[in-house]
């Protein structure tokens, strides 16, 4: 078993598992396909095979039936009526018929079509017989023939029909008995492939615990002996061919690394035994050396391979005195030269002070100037622009106040042609007037006849006396409205005129604006030309004020570290003396005051090398330095 690797064992048990899953699904599909078949068989013929032999039975019992209606009846229109009853019927049953013999496929079920056709020929045959004495007036031999021989023939044919219906039923059986051995089978087969699908796990896994689960722990067991120190822990699976027995020489293989390794720690600590001995040696002259006690010196008695150690140390230690010592000499020089700098840059640092100081008083002027200018421009240009805004606004009022003079004689017109019409009502109201007064001649002149129609003349007239009374009072509404809307107009027309005019002198108001504001931006776009070169002036020269400053700074700073060097230096026990150099601190020269341009000193808008003071001048470029 230990000859296959674990990922084969892995998919071989994979394998198997599936195969059985598989087989389970294969013959769970084969068998549904057949259970399927059965079903369809029976949906597709036996059952409409049944119900169609049922609706055949149902109509025969039917056609006997209707034979005894038309026998019995008494008229000829009874008579005719089960006549076509009866032919409907036949449509029917051979319909029937003809399809029960499509759904039939056995040689028992097609003779049982044969025989049913055989029987219901034979009654269509008597049927005709006695439809046939019966119109020939024999009623009493039809109704012979149709209690004697008719009534065999319909038994025979009810016989063939229930023989037909038997044997379906029997197919119909016989189908339902196969569906259910094809359910049994299936069932034994499924439940026999479950216990073998458990029984196969079972095994595997009981195989997995014993070839795999247990060598990993018995492993597990002697990882944790050897990361106890247990050496000579014995790996078990070493004669595997699998993926443990690799793992388990790979683990022979650290414990054998394991052991030589701290084999060569031990050697390596008592070594560090030896190194220690000299570190602290080297340790004792380093404390020495840090207390500025340079004639100390390191027994040279060093062992080993460290041995040189102690004689490269003493050899450092006296080239750094000499070296010291040196430093100290030229510190002195290097005092003497730093004051002598620091003075001429004091100088230097006020007159460039004075000049930077009258170059930002000059921008800071120019500034406030050209910031005067420029406000006045934008309040010129901001007045332009509502100029413009009020020219636009009367010329809209102005186009307002001609539609509306438009609209006023537009009413003018209509109020004359309202006047127009209301004239010809009132000629109509006249017209009417007079209309209504003959009628009541006529009606007076026909005495009682007229009566009736002397009264109604009467309303007519009243009525055509109030409509010209209307149509007086509207003409003399019309009229006034007319008056006021041509005085209406008038004004109109009057505001139009003045809007006109204020137009007019606002567009020469708005023009001389204009101009005002592109001389004003002429003159700020000058004064910023002016103020950006004092500017560029001031700013060079507070770069040089910087640099003196800073060179000024850096010449004092330089002073106090060679002084603070010097001190440092003192610290140090040179052979021959015990103090070679005491330094004298000299106050130095100081600068009497840093320049300080002003707060609010003007900057141009472009941009500019930045004003910078004291010890935070900032390096200027060198091409700037150049052309200043």
């Amino acid at each position: 078993m230990f000859k296959f690797n674990i990922s084969a064992k892995f998919i071989a048990a994979f394998a198997l598992l599936l195969a059985v899953m598989g087989g389970m699904g294969l013959f769970a599909i084969s068998k549904i396909g057949e259970v399927n078949a059965i079903a369809a068989e029976q949906r597709d013929r036996w059952i409409p095979a049944a119900g169609t032999l049922g609706d055949i039975h149902a109509y025969t019992s039917q056609y006997r039936l209707k034979q005894d209606d038309m026998f019995d009846a008494t008229t000829p229109e009874g008579t005719a009526r089960g006549q076509k009853m009866l032919k409907n019927a036949r449509m029917v049953i051979d319909g029937g018929l003809a399809d029960y013999e499509k759904l039939t496929i056995t040689a028992e079920q097609k003779a049982a079509v044969t025989a049913i056709r055989d029987a219901w020929g034979a009654v269509i045959q008597q049927d005709d017989q006695m439809q046939g004495l019966a119109l020939a007036g024999n009623s009493a031999g039809a109704q012979a023939i149709h209690d004697s021989d008719a009534l065999e023939s319909f038994y025979a044919l009810e016989d063939a029909i229930l023989g037909a219906i038997e044997i379906n039923q029997k197919a119909s059986d016989a189908v339902a008995a196969q569906s259910e051995q094809i359910y049994a089978s299936a069932r034994k087969f499924t439940l026999a492939a479950i216990g073998f699908g458990l029984i196969t796990a079972l095994a595997l896994l009981a195989l997995f615990m014993r070839d795999i689960a247990r060598p990993v722990m018995r492993m597990a067991e002697s990882v944790g002996s050897l990361i106890g120190g247990n050496h000579a822990v014995v790996v078990p699976g070493l004669g595997r061919t699998d993926e443990l027995g690799q793992l388990a020489r790979a683990l022979d293989q650290f414990r054998d690394v394991f052991a030589s390794d701290h084999a060569r720690a031990e050697a390596e600590n008592a070594l560090a035994r030896e190194t220690q001995v000299t570190i602290d040696t080297i340790g004792e002259g380093l404390t020495a050396l840090a207390e500025g006690k340079l004639t100390h010196r390191v027994p040279e008695n060093g062992s080993g391979a460290l041995a040189k150690l102690h004689v490269d140390y003493n050899a450092a230690v006296t080239s750094l005195e000499r070296v010291l010592s040196k430093i100290a000499d030229g510190c002195n020089t290097i005092k003497l030269g730093t004051d002598e700098i620091a003075s001429a840059a004091t100088d230097l640092s006020l007159r460039t002070e004075q000049q930077a100081n009258s170059l930002a008083e000059t921008s800071r002027t120019l500034g406030e100037f050209t910031t005067s200018v420029r406000t006045t421009a934008e309040n010129v240009q901001q007045t332009s622009s509502r100029l413009t805004v009020a020219r636009s606004t009367a010329e809209g009022v102005g186009d307002t106040a001609n539609r509306a003079v438009a609209a006023m004689r537009s009413i003018e017109s209509s109020s004359r042609e309202m006047a127009e019409i209301v004239g010809v009502i009132d000629g109509i109201a006249f017209q009417t007037n007079l209309l209504a007064l003959n009628a009541g001649v006529e009606a007076a002149r026909a005495g009682d006849a007229g009566k009736g129609f002397a009264v109604v003349a009467t309303e007519v007239r009243a009525l055509a006396q109030r409509s010209s009374d209307a149509a007086k009072s509207i003409r003399g509404l019309i009229s006034k409205s007319t008056d006021e809307v041509s005085g209406g107009v008038a004004l109109v027309e009057s505001s139009g005129e003045a809007l006109r005019q204020i137009v007019a002198e606002v567009s020469a108001v708005s023009t001389l604006v204009e101009q005002i504001a592109e001389a004003a931006g002429q003159q700020a776009a000058g004064i910023a030309d002016i103020s950006a070169m004092v500017g560029s002036m001031d700013a060079f020269t507070q770069q040089n004020a910087a640099m003196v400053e800073e060179s000024s700074a850096g010449t004092r700073n330089l002073a106090t570290e060679t002084v603070a060097l010097v001190e440092q230096l003192g610290r140090f026990q040179l052979s021959g003396s015990t103090n070679r150099f005491t330094p004298e601190r000299q106050p130095m020269h100081q600068a009497a005051a840093t320049y300080a341009p002003p707060a609010e000193a003007y900057r141009p808008a472009q941009s500019h090398a930045p004003m910078v003071v004291g010890n935070t001048a900032l390096k200027a470029d060198v091409d700037d330095w150049d052309e200043f």
